[in-house]
């Protein structure tokens, strides 16, 4: 990821609020600059439906891309902590927290919090999307929600779009009969004999899915 693509991970940006922060029109995108007089530098943000920035340097006109090194120490490292800070700074100012894509997956999220008070938790930083939900006090997960390619959770897809889905947990006993139901798929990443997969596309309603969040909730 990129440091702009890691900074606004999750939140929403909201061009009102961009306009409001000193953002200025561009066409059909929206600028911002702020000058680093330290170093005689200046940086240029641009934004499309997502931001975007880059140094110049006056001196030489060209850009500096140091910064961008994640290892890099010295006036690179000071150059990179300067412009996080001011990403951190706008998305602080003009986003919205955002967990998940999808319309049904944000509607999942605050029946979870209004009904057990859990929260999302993002444990693993090699699939940044992935947000598990536990009970209160346990270490252990009743949920879990995040992105994939849908042909890693459908069977009978080839397609590569990434979809969210939930993995719940159900009666082993019972989970063939669930899995005959439309909208059911084996778990992904998921002990297959007791979780299963629900890709969050409206295919089945949210009551029925508050169902199993519920039945997960007491199973674990």
């Amino acid at each position: 990821m990129s440091i702009e693509q890691d900074t606004f991970f999750h939140y929403l940006i909201q061009p009102e609020k961009l306009l409001f922060y000193g953002f200025e029109p561009d066409g059909k995108n929206l600028v911002y600059e702020k000058m680093l007089p330290e170093e005689n530098f200046k940086i240029c943000l641009r934004f499309d439906g997502e931001i975007k920035g880059r140094i110049l340097d006056l001196a030489t006109g060209e850009e500096y891309t140091n910064f961008r090194v994640e290892s890099s120490t010295g006036f690179g490292a000071e150059v990179r902590r300067k412009f996080t800070a001011l990403l951190e700074d706008i998305r602080d100012k003009c986003c919205r927290n955002q967990y998940f894509r999808s319309e049904q997956g944000r509607r999942i999220n605050d029946y979870i919090f209004e009904k057990y008070r859990s929260v999302p938790e993002f444990l693993w930083p090699n699939i940044p999307s992935y947000a598990a939900f536990r009970r209160s006090g346990s270490k252990k997960w009743f949920a879990v929600i995040g992105s994939v390619p849908r042909r890693k959770v459908d069977p009978a897809s080839s397609s590569n779009r990434e979809v969210e889905v939930i993995n719940v947990k159900v009666d082993s006993a019972e989970i063939k009969e669930i899995l005959s139901i439309s909208g059911y798929y084996p778990a992904f990443h998921m002990n297959k004999k007791c979780w299963v997969s629900i890709i969050l596309d409206d295919t089945l309603s949210d009551e029925e899915i508050w169902e199993r969040v519920n039945d997960s909730f007491h199973n674990i």
